[in-house]
């Protein structure tokens, strides 16, 4: 390594999310030693390594920024915002604005007309838009990393497909779907960088003036696709500094040397003297995982078995005796279909239970169930006679018109019919879905209110299945390995942030167990901090959806909640049978059903995308006589809404409502009712 005639160095250290970025300048600014290196979690590791390698007998003084501040026992801690100001102004001279795009982070610094610091605009906490989401789906369309993704990208010169990047766990079906339209790997990479940029743009633009030029630094500078995507959104062309990802590890050398003490005072510098040794000791957050409370169904204490790639859960046989009366109720969801079949007549007398996969197909998933209810019938010499059928779920309308069913009933609705059907003590429950999660209360099987999460599949089955999936663990053992496990603390936010948490803990020696149990704490934490409202939660409570199956889930939030939780056997199925009770509450007994038999059909379903938000939403679309309808909103919108569905932070509220209407106090009609019903009443009166 060289040095000047004074000999004296600086070093700035920047410690991101999912990188380590140093540079070591002299005393006339000159960059000596520069490196961009990812950490894996493993912080310290890296750090030392880095250290060691590093020439620090001419070193004056060492600047980080405050992320790295738990690390080093010596130095300046100095402030990330001040540290990127100053390594871009050694670059670029003059700008107006500034993206800074990281792994778990991005932002737009504003300067005004006399390059003063004007404001910042930050993302929220949501991985969407930053480097560590294309890490993940690097990962996922096996590529090295986000490098490698960004070179295929490049080489694409076509128009890409739109894939959701506002949720990891909504990209991954997007890339599945984009690879069986026979999309190529680097159209599927350059999809991805558009979508990124369109999550950065609306984030950060939208009512922005912004002044030129417009510089780009962070890791994601280095993806010339992202930039060019970006730059054509903001109708601005972006300058990329020779060392954009090295921007705040400059700045920090910078300030290292501005804040350099005398030579006299000057401190040897090595990484024994500069790092606080690690304590390699575990901590726990959690205690362990063990139900004390609550009782969890045996849901193998009944044959169970898979036919046609459709789980089939037989609770009931009839007699072979020719017709049995039965109501079908099925359940689309976003990730599984189910249907139940219960005898008509009878008090929620279950014979049969079909789970399958929807994998964005929900007509062939729905076909699949008939299928197999054809193969029951022949299998025990029975014959369903079908007295009514019924739809549920976030395709509930879109196979109601392919089926011709008699009904299409809304989630709330059926999962709280079935819950009370199941217990009448229930006033609350807890539902976790693939891609979803609602949050309902009841009073006397009575719905008051509901809350659901959208755009976000944080805290569901989907994003339970992905830690699994990273661990190695097969999903049917998750409950077993967790049980009894205590565990540290993760993020409850986002699978990207969960990546990395996984990473850190497992470089500290921690057991997958214990990374399996931490992860179940995030699903309650995110469930009950972001769905649920606790001041609403009763003293039964009810959790439903096949995620319910996991007792040591069921622990979780027996732990959290300090009450028993009541899980059915029927938990997984619990939609499709609430709409099998509304049917026969309904006395339904003439069904349009056009037939089992339906399976064999081909119906013609055309693909289109929804391009009314960053979610890009892969539609299947049906036409039927003179009628169109769409399954396949992520954001939770029907075919015929004008726009997307944002989250509703109260939810629904029937007391509300009902207080709209009613004075509380005197329970007596407003006066506006008041003056509404006299009007209307009074005169229906007189021309009697």
């Amino acid at each position: 390594m060289g040095t000047n005639t004074e000999g004296r160095h600086y070093l700035g250290i920047d410690i991101g999310s999912v990188s380590l970025s140093y540079v070591l300048i002299d005393q006339s600014k000159s960059i000596l030693q520069k490196g961009y290196l990812f950490h894996h979690g493993n912080i310290y590791g890296l750090l030392k390594e880095t250290l060691d390698g590093l020439d620090l007998s001419l070193v004056q003084q060492v600047a980080f920024n405050h992320k790295a501040c738990d690390f080093f026992t010596a130095g300046v801690s100095v402030n990330e915002q001040v540290a990127l100001i100053e390594g871009a102004l050694f670059q670029q001279a003059d700008f107006g604005g500034m993206f800074v795009i990281g792994g778990e982070t991005f932002g737009l610094i504003l300067f005004d007309e006399q390059n003063h610091y004007r404001r910042y605009i930050a993302n929220s906490s949501c991985a969407a838009g930053t480097g560590g989401f294309l890490d993940q789906q690097a990962e996922r369309l096996g590529l090295s990393d986000s490098a490698e993704l960004s070179l295929l990208a490049e080489t694409f010169k076509g128009t890409p497909p739109k894939i959701a990047t506002r949720c990891a766990v909504f990209a991954k079906t997007d890339l599945i779907h984009s690879q069986q339209q026979g999309y190529s790997l680097a159209a599927i990479c350059a999809g991805l960088c558009q979508g990124l940029a369109h999550t950065i743009a609306d984030t950060l633009v939208k009512g922005v003036a912004l002044r030129g030029p417009l510089l780009a630094v962070g890791g994601v500078s280095k993806n010339p696709k992202v930039m060019q995507y970006l730059a054509e959104l903001i109708g601005a062309p972006l300058v990329i500094p020779p060392f954009s990802a090295l921007t705040g590890a400059i700045g920090c050398a910078l300030m290292a040397r501005s804040r350099a003490p005398d030579l006299a005072r000057r401190q040897q510098f090595s990484s024994e003297t500069l790092l606080n040794h690690q304590n390699q000791t575990k901590h726990y957050f959690f205690a362990p995982l063990s139900p004390c409370l609550s009782q969890v169904p045996d849901f193998g204490a009944h044959p169970r078995y898979l036919l046609h790639n459709v789980e089939v859960d037989q609770y009931q046989v009839p007699a072979p005796k020719g017709a049995v009366a039965v109501y079908l109720g099925i359940d689309i969801g976003s990730t599984s279909t189910k249907a139940v079949v219960m005898a008509a007549g009878a008090t929620c007398q279950i014979l049969f239970g079909l789970y399958t996969r929807t994998l964005g197909q929900p007509i062939k998933a729905t076909q699949s169930l008939l299928r197999v209810l054809r193969a029951i019938e022949e299998e025990h010499g029975v014959h369903f006679d079908v007295c009514g059928v019924g739809t549920t779920g976030s395709g509930r309308n879109f196979i109601q018109k392919v089926l011709n069913a008699d009904q299409a009933i809304d989630e709330i609705t059926t999962h709280a019919r079935a819950a009370y059907a199941l217990n009448p003590l229930v006033d609350t429950i807890i539902e976790i879905g693939g891609q979803d999660a609602k949050f309902t209360v009841m009073e006397k099987g009575r719905v008051t209110f509901s809350a659901m999460n959208y755009v976000c599949a944080a805290g569901t089955g989907s994003f339970i299945e992905e830690q699994a999936k990273r661990l190695n663990v097969a999903l049917d053992d998750y409950a077993q390995l967790a049980m009894g496990i205590p565990a540290p603390l993760t993020s409850d936010r986002c699978t990207v942030f969960m990546e990395r948490d996984l990473n850190h803990y497992l470089s500290l020696g921690y057991r997958k167990e214990e990374l399996l149990a931490a992860a179940l704490h995030s699903v309650t934490d995110n469930y009950l901090s972001k769905v649920a409202r606790l001041n609403k939660i009763g003293s039964v409570v009810c959790f439903q959806g096949a995620t319910a199956k996991n007792a040591a889930l069921v622990a979780a939030f027996e732990q959290k909640l300090r009450k028993a939780i009541f899980v059915s056997p029927y938990c997984h199925l619990t939609g499709a049978l609430g709409v099998c009770l509304l049917l026969q509450d309904k006395e339904v007994r003439q069904t349009r059903f056009r037939g089992i038999d339906f399976y064999r059909e081909t119906p013609v379903v055309s693909e289109e995308v929804c391009d009314r938000c960053n979610n890009h939403c892969k539609l299947n679309r049906i036409t039927l006589a003179d009628e169109s309808i769409a399954w396949g909103f992520l954001c939770g919108r029907e075919d015929a809404d004008t726009g997307p569905r944002g989250a509703d932070p109260a939810g629904y509220d029937l007391l509300r409502s009902r207080r709209g209407v009613f004075d509380p106090a005197t329970a007596q009609l407003r006066p506006w009712r008041r003056h509404w019903s006299k009007k209307v009443w009074g005169s229906r009166s007189n021309s009697r």
